[in-house]
Order: structure tokens, then sequence, then C-alpha cells
């Protein structure tokens, strides 16, 4: 959560083009403040009130952002007293994932976070739901016997490659959470849980792709053909 400092007004928060990592957001440069709107606001606490919509930049990337900050004083920010009261664009913490997934489901794992980041819950769980459905695929999950999601998260636990307890994190934290998104009535879900499977996805990926050689071989024994072999077929044929 982003945090003011009450002395120099700067903003220390995750950064969404800094793949979320924290930054010091500052609000003015050589060439003096970056952009602001102040303006006075009653308050039965502060007899010297302002509010102030102010731009910032990241100190690291340069991208611009938005705060909203009441602070006490006369109008030169960053006065006394100030309180942060909204900061946007920001990031959540967001998580890392082996360098040896593919692309596309990577992209897809960036923009469920992407979601969660902007309170877009039920689009995030169904993106994360999505997430999975695509790695079992992308590892040869995906056959007219194991047709669905549930059959191929048993398949991939009963060949070895994810664990009886990643199954059920599977199961009971991306998948059904996913469905309901999908299938069910529209409902608001929690925040909590979207974390839970944001979480859990990375787990799996790591489970996948983290020793992709030892995983490979694995997938090869039970006769699945994951999808790098595909494309290593298909450039021998």
């Amino acid at each position: 959560m982003a945090q003011i400092n009450e002395e120099e007004g700067s903003i220390v928060a995750r950064c969404p083009e800094c793949r979320g990592g924290l930054s010091t957001f500052v609000w003015k440069s050589e060439r003096g403040e970056l952009g602001s709107i102040t303006r006075p606001f009653k308050d039965r606490h502060w007899h010297d009130c302002q509010i102030s919509y102010r731009l910032f930049q990241c100190g690291g990337c340069g991208m611009g952002a938005l705060g909203v900050i009441k602070f006490g004083g006369d109008y030169n920010y960053p006065g006394k007293y100030n309180r942060l009261l909204r900061f946007t664009p920001e990031a959540k913490q967001r998580l890392a994932i082996p360098l040896s997934v593919p692309d596309g489901i990577r992209n897809e794992f960036s923009e469920a976070e992407r979601c969660l980041e902007n309170s877009c819950f039920r689009a995030a769980a169904g993106l994360f739901r999505s997430v999975l459905d695509k790695t079992m695929r992308a590892n040869g999950y995906k056959t007219k016997k194991e047709f669905n999601l549930y059959k191929q998260i048993e398949a991939a636990a009963n060949d070895g490659v994810i664990t009886q307890a990643r199954k059920k994190r599977a199961h009971d934290e991306i998948r059904v959470l996913g469905n309901d998104v999908l299938h069910d009535d529209w409902q608001e879900i929690p925040e909590e849980d979207v974390l839970a499977a944001q979480h859990y996805s990375q787990r799996i990926l790591e489970d996948l792709y983290d020793d992709r050689t030892s995983v490979l071989s694995l997938l090869r024994d039970a006769g699945r053909v994951a999808e790098e072999d595909t494309v290593a077929e298909q450039s021998e044929s």
C-alpha cells in the first residue's frame, strides 16, 4: 500500500511499470512541480486544510501517477499533517515465475495480475483459471479422454508432475473459483480468494517449469506430449 513521506511529500509505492517493485514517486523535478490542483477542504478537525490532486513520477522508470493528499498549513505542499487519500496506478506484489514458462502463459499470468491490481477480481479469477488450463494443455493433458480441466489436474497428479496437495489447491483455489466466474450468476469475489488463485497459479508454474528437464522426463515416461516435443516433431517432419 502506498505510503507518503510526510516531510518530503514523495510517495513510496509499487510501480506497475517496474514489475511491481517498490519505487519512490516524486512530485517535482529540476524544472519545478509536475502539476497539481489544490483547493480548500472543509475538515472539522483541521481549520487550515487543503486537498491536492497532484502528479507524481516514478524515480525508476519515469511513469506518471496521481496522488490525492489532504494537508494542513498554507497552500505550499507538502505542508504539515499530510494524509494520502488515494494513489493510482499502484501495483500489488507481482510474483516471479520461471523463465521457461511459455510466453503466452506468461502474458496471461501478467494480465491476471494487472486485473487484480485494478480490483477487477472476477476478471483476474477467470484469467488465473485460464493460466491453469493453458498450462495443462501445454504439458500434454488436453486429450479426448481428459477433455475437461478437472480430469487434466487429476491426471497431472497421478503422473507425479504435481503433488496431491498441489492438486487439491489447483481444484479449490483456481479451477472452482474460475468456474464460478464463467458459469454461475454474477456475485462479488473477495480479494483474498483471488490472491490465493494467484499464489497457487505461480506455484504450479514453478512445479512444471522451474526444473523443466526433469518434468519433461516425467511427462515422456507418462506418454504425454508436451508443447516442446510437439514443436520438435514438427521441425523434424
